[in-house]
This record gives C-alpha cells, structure tokens and sequence, in this order.
C-alpha cells in the first residue's frame, strides 16, 4: 500500500513584532528668552511609514505651543512647527510587511540658548507590524488519516481618509484667543459595505485673554464628528478599527461688543486610519498518521490577532492632584491649559481594569499680581464592566477628559476634578497549529494475536484511541460503538484480527 500526501494553500496576515522606538525633535523660537514660560505643549501627526529590509522609517510634523509672561506682566503665546522622519531598527521588517503606527509625546523641554527658545520633544513610537503569510497544509490523500479542526485565518486591510469638521459657538466677551489644544476621543467603529464608518468627539480647548487685561480664561467645547473611511475590502459585520487625530485647526473669533459675545468658528481637518479585519474559520489537520507505517509530521503554528469587541464608559475622578511647584491661598486661579488624558487598561473575566492620568496646566496670578502657573496629574484607576472581556485579551483605548477643573481647597493643594470618557477596543489572539507534511516510515510489525485488549488513559478521545490503535476513528467507532469520549480509563478495548485457516 502506498501513502501520499495532498496538500492545499492558503494566504492569511498574521500580526508580526510590536516594538517601540524613540526620538527627540527640536526647534527654535527666537527672542522669546526673556520671558517667563508658563506652559509648554507638543501635539504629534503622523505623516506616513515605509518599511524597508531591517528598519522601518516613519515620519510626521509635531506642533509646539508656548504660554509665557513677558517682563511687563502680558501673557503671550506662539506657536512653531517641526518635520521629522526617523527610523526604527527591527530585525524582522521587510518590504512586504505593512506598519502599524502610533505616536505620543513623552516629555516637552524648554531650554536657552542666548536669546532663543530650545524646544523639545521626547516622541515615542508604538509600531506594530502586519506580515503576509502562506501555509501549504495537508488535505488527506492515499493511506492519510487526518483530525481537522477549525483554524482562523484573517485578512487585514489597512485604509486611510481625511474629514473637515466646523462648529460655532458662543463665550463671554474676549480680547485675544492666545491658545488653543484639541483631543479626540472615538466612540464608534463600524464597518459597512465598502467603508469604515467612524464617530466620535473633539475636546476643543480655547484659552483667552480678557479684553484690556493680562488675565486668562478658558472655554471648552465638545464636539461630535462622524466620518467615513473608503475601503473596497469593508463588508458589514466583519471587524475594524481605527484612529483618528486632528492634522490642522483654524480658529476664527469674532466679537460684539455691544452683547458682550465672541463668536468662535472652529474648522477641523482630521487624519483616520483604519483596518479591517476578515476572518474565516478553515478546516486544517490538527495531527494525522499513516495506519499500518510509522510517520514523521510537520506543523506550522498559525497565529491571528482581530478585534472581537467594543464598549464605552464614562466615569467622574476627583482627588488632591500632583503639582509641579508650591502654591498658597494668595494665588488667584485663572485658567486650565493643555489637559489631556493617557489611559491604558487590561481585560478580566467580564470586566475590563482602566488606568491612567489626567494632566493639564492651572494659570493663576500670585499675591503680587504676577502670572504664574503649576503643572498637575491626577492619576486614576477603576474597574468598567463589560460582558464580553475575557483575561488575556489585549485592549486599546481612546480616551477624553473633559471639564477638568482645579480648586485650593486646603492651602498648598489643589483638588482636581473631571469627567472621563473612554472607548474600548478588545482583540483576541488565536494561535493553532496545522500539519504541513506527513511522511511514511517502515511498516509497523502487526501483532498475531487473535484478540488484542488495549487499556485506555483517563481523558483519551476518539483521535487519542485511533492514533494509538493506529486505525482510522470510523473503524474504532464501527467496532467499539458503547464506548463514550472522553474516556475514564476504566475501559477496556478489544481488537479482533480475522484469522485464516490453512488446508
């Protein structure tokens, strides 16, 4: 009897090294040495990534924004821009991979070099890699046994969009719009029929000065968005995931005296990258043999990583917040400046467990009137439930903190407090492996005996009993038909060999 082995491909995309690396980014702001700076913030955009044998390369633009007080008393701020491009070392990276990238801003930096501003930027790059793979899997064939079972396979498109969003509002009469910061928060990824439908809301800080005085204000605006991602690959109900930032904003004020109103139009330009995610489940062999020959089997683990899940929460923190420098009941508060959020959270049994820290700049003025200014976080940690969360799934966030306010309610400390929204993404990782190739060795010697009785092992199924029996589970089921899987080990198993009598 001959065996042979008939094999099938098949193409998937498995989620390949995650690394992070990291740079500094610089640039200069002229005659502003003389000034007191008050606050300092960088906001990074992704500019695009290119993966090349052993590296990959990525760059961008980073924004910085500078709050100072000028010797006289007036607070200023200005604004300047850098292009970077850098390159991460990795091993595994080649051309035809595709580059999942993040940024976040580290650490801002402020230093003097004669009568020019040194600003800087520590930039962290998450930069995870997405590699094109095949697998040649055995099918059966001559002589062939096989266990199939299911194995995910998926496929990962990535897509990218821009959208313009506008909105106008209403504040108190102002003199000057010296700053302004923006985060996004997503709340909803869906795909469609050719498309990656996104939404979510835009934290839009406005920090101003009060018309003929050196005093800040600041306003707050939340403004929803929803966008569309083109994607040929989308189809309703498969998995996707996305991100969105701000690429650029226009701020326009225009003022009334005679209501005492500014009308604020605010136009967005927002950069989404998405990816979508096609599974299907494929029948490969888990294990095979050749009945009656010894064998030598090859396997390839298979592992897929795709979103399975989504959920929101909302949550109120407040408690004494960290501060970069001292303070007492003589310091008047202003305004808040440049908050933010940085979440990160792990999945349990039903739940998920969030955890992070809310950050933001107070301008205030001190006893003898002169603008001053404390860095504060709040950190924060709490459970959010979620049906759906099973331990070892890996979760992402997107996270916004809104109406963060500060209060000196005990001299020397500042009582911080604000609303969290949150969005979850939970992925699954499957991993399995699939026989590649199965070879036939020398025949297995077959016993004599009439009647053979083979002793199980507790928990032994059916694949288990016909691998060891070395026949096919039909005919362990054909000849064996009380037994019930898996077995408790207190079986006993008869093998019947039909003899032939000689004249």
């Amino acid at each position: 009897m001959s065996v042979s082995g008939k094999y099938e491909k098949a193409n998937y995309i498995a989620a390949g090294k995650k690394f992070s690396s990291q740079s500094i980014v610089e640039c200069r702001l002229a005659d502003w040495a003389e000034n007191n700076i008050l606050a300092v913030s960088a906001r990074a955009v992704f500019g695009g990534a290119e993966i090349l044998p052993g590296e990959v390369r990525y760059g961008g633009r980073l924004y910085f924004t500078v709050l100072a007080a000028t010797p006289d008393g007036a607070v200023i701020s200005g604004e300047r821009g850098a292009e970077f491009s850098h390159r991460a070392e990795c091993e595994a990276a080649a051309p035809a991979h595709t580059a999942d990238v993040s940024l976040r801003v580290e650490k801002v930096e402020v230093k003097r070099d004669g009568r020019t501003l040194v600003l800087s930027a520590i930039l962290t790059a998450d930069i995870g890699l997405f590699v094109p793979a095949e697998i040649s899997y055995l099918t059966g064939g001559d002589g062939v046994v096989c266990d199939f079972k299911p194995v995910r396979m998926t496929q990962i498109y990535a897509c990218r969009g821009e959208a313009e969003i506008e909105e106008e509002f209403d504040t108190d009469y102002v003199g000057d719009v010296l700053a302004h910061s923006e985060t996004v928060c997503v709340n909803r990824v869906l795909a469609s029929a050719g498309a990656i439908e996104v939404s979510g809301e835009i934290n839009l800080g406005i920090l101003a000065k009060k018309e003929g005085e050196s005093d800040t204000v600041s306003y707050e605006r939340l403004i929803p968005f929803r966008a569309e991602i083109p994607c040929e690959e989308a189809v309703s109900g498969c998995g996707a995931s996305a991100e969105v930032c701000v690429r650029s904003v226009n701020i326009n004020a225009a003022c009334d005296e005679d209501k005492n109103r500014c009308r604020i139009v605010a136009e967005f330009s927002l950069d989404l990258r998405g990816r979508v995610y096609r599974g299907e489940n494929v029948q490969m062999p888990a294990d095979a043999f050749c009945p009656g020959f010894s064998d030598t089997v090859e396997r390839q683990e298979i592992a897929v990583c795709e979103p399975v899940a989504a959920c929101t929460a909302t949550e109120r923190i407040a408690g004494t917040a960290a501060i970069s420098g001292s303070i007492d009941f003589a310091c008047a508060m202003q305004a808040i400046a440049f908050g933010g959020c940085q979440a990160a959270a792990v999945a349990d049994e039903g739940e998920i467990r969030a955890e992070g820290v809310v950050y933001a700049t107070v301008l205030m003025k001190d006893g003898e009137g002169f603008a001053r200014s404390v860095e504060m976080s709040l950190p924060f940690a709490f459970p959010v439930k979620c049906d759906r969360a099973k331990k070892g799934y890996f979760v992402s966030v997107s996270a916004l903190a809104c109406g963060i306010s500060a209060r000196q309610k005990k001299e020397g400390e500042l009582e911080a407090e604000c609303a969290l929204k949150l969005y979850f993404t939970l992925y699954a990782s499957e991993s399995a492996s699939a026989v590649t190739r199965i070879e036939a060795g020398d025949p297995i010697p077959v016993s004599d005996a009439a009647v053979s009785v083979y002793i199980p092992c507790a928990g032994d199924g059916l694949w288990d009993v016909s691998k060891k029996l070395g026949k096919a589970p039909d005919e362990v089921r054909r000849t064996n038909a009380d037994l019930e899987f898996p077995l408790t080990g207190s079986e006993r198993i008869l093998i019947y060999r039909q003899k032939k009598a000689s004249f």
